[in-house]
């Protein structure tokens, strides 16, 4: 998370620092996350390009874009969608073909042509039985994976926003804490994680159960978000920084949502990923933790305020 002013005058062993002292200590801290986000990004797009080609087979174009390659993936597996239903086109026929010649010769039309053209279609339907096996077989497959993959990324993204807010103790080194958040996301990854209906037409992310969803009792019941549950880990460990929780700037305390009177600034998002990011940082320097009841509110209000944008951007590049 990066420092904000409130943070840095909230902390009495930096008060002697000067308002430009402070100005650019908030910049840097700034950039640096920029840097460190944009890195991730780029390694989240490009473990979904590796699990793509290795789902699908089909490599990327040079400087192809995520979004645009798992585009053209798609339509080609819809391609082989149309080869299947025509492979059982031609079975329909040749069955059809079969049943005839088979019906003249049980009434007593054995000439040998008719006994040829049936030894024919026997074999014609024979082959493209065969055929339409393989290639049902190997789209199924191919969906299978590709699906997979799509959503192991998916998952990858909540993570990785999951583990942005975190606050660790100050005496824990960030080799550490890296090591401790690794082995909280990798233990609520076995949860069973699973899309389901918001109830509103959309779909969120669940932590199954016995067929249902975790629950959370410090949040109204509602399912358990990623975030909830990684700092949940994290809290059993001992090792999150549980301080005083800072307000946001220019708050007077708001109503205990965590929005207060602020407005979210999504206009640079150019992807509803990108979209969630920026809102998720904006929370965040308000001194909001993420996977709290006030900053998952926060973000719902947020995306809602913003969803006539929102829903018209894609959901990834």
């Amino acid at each position: 998370m990066a420092l904000t002013t409130e943070l840095l005058r909230a902390n009495t062993t930096l008060t002697g620092l000067t308002d430009e002292q402070v100005s650019a200590i908030v910049e840097m801290s700034q950039n640096d996350e920029k840097s460190v986000i944009g890195q991730k990004t780029g390694e989240i797009y490009g473990g979904l390009d590796a699990d793509i080609l290795a789902a699908s087979g089909i490599a990327k174009n040079g400087v192809e874009k995520t979004y645009e390659y798992a585009k053209r993936v798609i339509g080609e597996i819809k391609a082989q969608a149309g080869d299947v239903a025509a492979k059982q086109s031609q079975i329909d026929e040749l069955t059809k073909e079969k049943a005839r010649l088979e019906g003249i010769i049980a009434k007593g039309g054995t000439d040998a042509e008719t006994k040829r053209q049936l030894e024919q279609a026997r074999a014609d339907l024979a082959n493209v039985t065969k055929q339409y096996g393989e290639l049902k077989t190997l789209h199924e497959r191919t969906v299978a994976d590709h699906e997979k993959a799509l959503f192991d990324q998916q998952i990858s993204t909540e993570f990785a926003q999951a583990s942005a807010g975190l606050k660790f103790k100050a005496d824990i080194p960030a080799s550490a804490t890296s090591v401790l958040t690794e082995q909280a996301i990798a233990k609520v990854k076995a949860m069973n994680p699973q899309y389901i209906d918001d109830g509103n037409g959309g779909k969120v992310l669940a932590f199954m159960e016995n067929g249902t969803p975790r629950r959370n009792p410090d949040n109204n019941l509602r399912p358990y978000t990623a975030a909830e549950l990684v700092a949940k880990e994290l809290r059993t460990m001992g090792v999150l920084d549980e301080g005083r929780k800072q307000e946001g700037a220019g708050s007077s305390g708001g109503t205990g949502s965590g929005s207060g009177s602020h407005d979210t600034d999504i206009s640079g998002a150019t992807t509803q990923s990108e979209a969630q990011e920026i809102i998720a940082k904006q929370l965040l320097s308000r001194g909001l933790i993420n996977g709290s009841k006030e900053f998952e509110e926060a973000m719902q209000k947020a995306w809602k305020d913003n969803y006539d944008y929102i829903k018209k951007l894609p959901v990834t590049k």
